[in-house]
């Protein structure tokens, strides 16, 4: 089975003070990539240990707010706009029902793009340089304060709705790009193979939809119960 890489690269690949138009503080940008990896080998546990695994892994930054995020639905797959909007929006609230603290507000559909600091945090698909990167994750942050978050999904890559093999699963990848929005990091032990914060996913893959134990300790260690 093919194996993608959810690569955190360095944790701060591009890191450096950015001041655009937009009209909030020098902010610094971290930008983690999920990217395919085919020639990595994975030893991964043969049962889902997802519902008594504990591990989970913190970013340095989080969202000190609910974090209110937009959806610009276009896309060349012929998907419609309320089927992308409710697997976007699933994904989502795949970790706020986990918390008594509203973590995620969708705001609406917009046509803007993913990856710009405009004041949205957006979700899109977009093209994006580095053909290996499925998903990528942009965010700017103040301090450990993450003042806007972007997630662009690469077009260079076919998406589905339904798990399809040979295809990238809207939700599956958007809940665990949504995890990094909500403060966790990658895991890349083989034993966490099954949680939705584990680095590494397959085309098909529909798995991370559902939290595990650690998924939503990590969730709770930021927000709460």
């Amino acid at each position: 089975m093919r194996k993608i890489a959810l690569v955190l690269a360095s944790l701060v690949l591009f890191s450096f003070t950015v001041t655009t138009a937009y009209a909030e503080p020098p902010a610094e940008l971290i930008v983690l990539e999920l990217r395919l990896d085919g020639t990595l080998a994975v030893s991964a546990v043969a049962t889902d240990n997802s519902m008594t695994n504990p591990d989970y892994k913190l970013l340095r930054w989080r969202w000190f707010k609910t974090a209110q995020y937009w959806i610009n639905t276009a896309n060349s797959y012929g998907f419609k706009v309320a089927d992308v909007t409710n697997s976007i929006t699933a994904s989502a609230e795949t970790w706020d029902v986990e918390t008594g603290y509203t973590v995620f507000a969708y705001m609406g559909s917009v046509t803007l793009s993913a990856g710009t600091r405009d004041g949205y945090n957006m979700v899109a698909w977009g093209a994006y340089s580095q053909s290996n990167t499925i998903a990528v994750t942009f965010i700017w942050a103040v301090g450990r304060r993450m003042i806007e978050t972007d997630t662009r999904m690469n077009t260079y890559y076919s998406w589905s709705l339904n798990g399809e093999a040979d295809k990238m699963d809207v939700q599956n990848i958007m809940t665990h790009e949504f995890g990094h929005w909500a403060g966790l990091a990658d895991l890349y032990a083989s034993k966490d193979y099954w949680l939705t914060m584990y680095g590494y996913a397959s085309y098909g893959e529909t798995y991370k939809r559902t939290l595990g134990l650690g998924d939503i300790l990590g969730l709770r260690a930021v927000y709460g119960s």
